[in-house]
């Protein structure tokens, strides 16, 4: 199995994959390799996978809360958390850092308070403004709780906001410039939810290839059997993970699964390879 996380690993800021990394997982899939995206995005921001990619697969979204069978457009499996969890966390939060903005993503719907600027791939139809604890039903369940506060220096917020929440969620970021939180059900990383989905195929960690940038994939890169850092990733990441990939702009990931494909399935590397694209 190949797990990648998407952005910085292998979409750009553009949010398009690079023509050799598309031939790479071409050819990888050709292999008989099942190739999954594990990623912190929710279902909805998968588009740059529909519009450049034949078999987008299975993907596991939301930083592991969600798995996601876009072909039949239907979740196969969710870790959610209550609201009576969530809305604490917010109030404890918004004590320490009373300009913080908060979010939260349901199956559904997605929940902001007012002011919480909308980009592009947030501009969805059903977006609720207003207070999370009156938008959010009670018995709603949270995929993601995000927190933000612009401004902040990223680093310091994040490391706030963690001993803040103090255990009760899961507590990661994927962004390194932006002083933005995301909060998950307790106990889940991308790996927890990897390692269960790769159990149900009969795929043992020893037999993962895994690849990530930011601090969320940390676990997962832990628990592949080979898990990659990109080399422009995370210090944190790179500093902590035994093997790196080049940057995202040499192809890593693509070089690394040339190299693989080339020693241990050359009928289906073909010609694809490091020469053929320089």
């Amino acid at each position: 199995m190949l797990a990648s996380d998407l952005d910085g690993t292998v979409l750009g800021h553009d949010f398009r994959f690079r023509p050799r990394t598309l031939e790479a997982l071409a050819a990888a899939q050709d292999a008989g390799i099942q190739v999954v995206f594990v990623t912190g995005r929710p279902k909805r921001w998968l588009h740059p996978l529909h519009e450049q990619l034949d078999d987008v697969g299975v993907v596991i979204c939301s930083n592991g809360a969600v798995i996601w069978d876009p072909g039949r457009q239907r979740v196969l499996g969710s870790s959610v958390f209550g609201v009576h969890e969530a809305l604490p966390v917010i109030e404890d939060v918004r004590r320490a850092f009373p300009d913080s903005l908060f979010a939260a993503e349901t199956l559904d719907a997605v929940h902001t308070d007012h002011g919480w600027s909308r980009t592009d791939r947030m501009e969805v139809a059903d977006v609720r403004e207003g207070p999370l604890a009156d938008s959010l039903t009670p018995g709603a369940g949270v995929v993601k709780l995000l927190a933000k506060l612009d401004g902040a220096e990223p680093e310091h917020y994040v490391r706030r906001v963690r001993e803040i929440v103090a255990g009760r969620l899961a507590v990661t970021h994927s962004v390194a410039a932006a002083p933005l939180v995301e909060m998950g059900q307790r106990g889940l990383t991308k790996a927890r939810t990897l390692e269960r989905y790769a159990a149900e195929l009969g795929i043992a960690r020893e037999e993962v290839m895994a690849f990530g940038d930011m601090p969320n994939d940390l676990e997962m890169l832990a628990w592949a059997g080979r898990g990659y850092a990109m080399a422009d990733g995370h210090p944190e990441v790179v500093a902590a993970v035994a093997r790196t990939a080049p940057p995202f702009t040499a192809d890593g990931v693509a070089q690394v699964l040339e190299e693989y494909l080339a020693r241990e399935h050359p009928a289906a590397a073909g010609t694809t390879g490091k020469d053929d694209h320089v």
